[in-house]
């Protein structure tokens, strides 16, 4: 049996707020999306991955807003924010922020995986959701919300140099130069921030120092249970998200990635009732039909799934679907 897909309850509170002032009874609510708000306002609850896209598939259609997932935060400001978060805002530095937040990003999301890079005078964060539910709310609303909270941290002009996104543009660009105050690409490899090192090194005036030693213990405790609890298929899918479009992977360089012995990989993906191969397949067709949905083409698609050209990806998708990716799209 496969595992659910969870993430945190983190902005579930907002969108619920949004749906429910918008006219949409209770009762209502609860059948749409399987839940009680009693339970989105508990602070250590789980959501399904499911559910949470459904909160903002019902949010963006009560408010007749495409964008919103770039506004959220920027109306309702940082309130109703995970620990994690908080742990953030009590560093000592906007850097040291962002390397906390990334550090334990696991304990707000399961779907969630952040980069940092350094390059030359410039950081590049890069997100990635490594869940079937291939969405542009989630990076909209993580880049909107960290640009946000930088500002409100920096309490000086912060603003980041350029933002990419892997979706099309959705035609709301003015919005993104609103809230970003910068370039902004569509169609890209990943989705990233790129932010200036010297915005990143200001300090957090407000910081408690206390207080986060005290949320950075309870971090570190929840992340042990969780290392200890994760299944190694969570470790290799989350693995194969990552690196698809990187470059060759296979049973070996996961395996290193993981360091951890390739036959020992192999035996305990069995144990667990499953290959590299199977979850290598399962990974491509789920980010290719999320693509595809969000109107990407086939060549970038290809690029993004690990083809070397669109006709591979085009004959691997006829074959996984019986119709072709063109169909697929017109099927939509």
């Amino acid at each position: 049996m496969k595992k659910e897909i969870r993430t945190s309850y983190t902005a579930s509170q907002i969108l619920m707020e949004i749906i429910l002032d918008h006219g949409m009874p209770l009762a209502e609510f609860e059948k749409q999306t399987g839940v009680k708000p009693s339970r989105i306002k508990d602070p250590d609850a789980w959501i399904p991955m499911t559910t949470f896209i459904r909160l903002w598939e019902l949010a963006i259609e009560a408010t007749g807003d495409p964008a919103l997932a770039l506004r959220l935060r920027k109306s309702a400001g940082i309130r109703m924010v995970h620990f994690v978060i908080q742990l953030s805002m009590h560093s000592p530095t906007i850097l040291d922020s962002l390397f906390h937040f990334t550090r334990y990003s696991k304990l707000i999301s399961e779907t969630d995986t952040l980069e940092i890079a350094n390059i030359d005078e410039l950081v590049e964060v890069t997100y990635t959701n490594t869940s079937p539910y291939q969405t542009r709310w989630l990076p909209e609303h993580h880049f909107s919300f960290g640009v946000e909270l930088g500002r409100f941290l920096a309490k000086e002009n912060y603003n980041p140099i350029r933002v990419s996104f892997q979706h099309p543009d959705p035609g709301y660009k003015d919005v993104y130069e609103d809230v970003f105050r910068a370039p902004v690409l569509f169609q890209q490899p990943k989705n990233s921030i790129v932010l200036l090192k010297k915005d990143l090194l200001q300090p957090i005036a407000a910081r408690d120092p206390y207080l986060q030693s005290v949320l950075e213990k309870h971090a570190e405790e929840l992340m042990n249970k969780r290392g200890k609890s994760e299944s190694v298929r969570e470790k290799v899918k989350e693995y194969i998200f990552t690196n698809l479009s990187v470059g060759e992977i296979d049973l070996e360089t996961a395996a290193s990635a993981l360091n951890m012995a390739r036959s020992t990989l192999y035996r305990q993906l069995k144990i667990e009732g499953t290959s590299f191969r199977n979850l290598l397949l399962e990974t491509r067709q789920n980010i290719a039909k999320a693509h595809l949905r969000d109107g990407m083409t086939n060549s970038q698609v290809a690029y993004l799934i690990g083809f070397s050209e669109p006709s591979a990806f085009q004959r691997a998708f006829k074959r996984w679907y019986n119709i072709s990716p063109g169909e697929y799209r017109k099927l939509l």
